[in-house]
């Protein structure tokens, strides 16, 4: 594979770089900007900035858009790097919120209650866009959630004997607000 060590030429190159210009983000990926949306020999580099999660182990949606300081300082090291004629896009990754709706029966002798903030921790950890997905390095950009994966989570849980359906909604991330399955 060629590689610049200080010019952006490949994907892999523009990633780097942008790791070098942020080492606190902490997920970056270039992707070639669709031709109708960006113009020919487009670059678009998402950018997923550090978060600590509340105490319960969530994230909320403005932790996942990174600041305008950080998205300039970024543009101006890759602005400096890339060839010319390619178009750069720096920006976050467009984030898909989701919401679960499922028939989960817990066994008789476990507390119901424990059972569904078990449940809902399970799911937030598996879609963290930055713990999730898995191999726990977080959900891979552009990857679909399968109401199958998420059956499987649920039937992990402790206590939980039985899960018979699982619906998923795609919801406003900020308002939370579903849409149709």
């Amino acid at each position: 594979t060629l590689r610049a060590q200080e010019r952006a030429v490949t994907l892999r190159d523009y990633e780097e770089l942008a790791r070098r210009a942020a080492p606190e983000t902490a997920r970056i990926t270039c992707l070639e900007g669709q031709e109708n949306e960006y113009g020919a020999h487009a670059v678009r580099v998402l950018v997923v900035p550090q978060a600590v999660p509340d105490p319960g182990g969530r994230l909320r949606f403005e932790q996942l858009v990174p600041g305008d300081a950080l998205l300039s300082r970024i543009t101006r090291h890759l602005d400096e790097r890339r060839l010319i004629g390619t178009r750069l896009s720096v920006g976050p990754p467009y984030y898909q919120g989701i919401t679960v709706v499922a028939t989960v029966h817990a066994f008789r002798d476990v507390d119901a209650d424990r059972v569904r903030r078990q449940t809902h921790d399970a799911l937030y950890r598996h879609l963290d866009p930055l713990t999730g997905g898995a191999d726990g390095k977080g959900w891979p950009f552009g990857r679909p959630v399968q109401a199958g994966e998420v059956f499987a989570v649920l039937q992990r849980v402790p206590g939980v004997e039985l899960v018979d359906e699982v619906v998923l909604h795609p919801a406003d991330p900020l308002t939370g607000k579903r849409g149709d399955p």
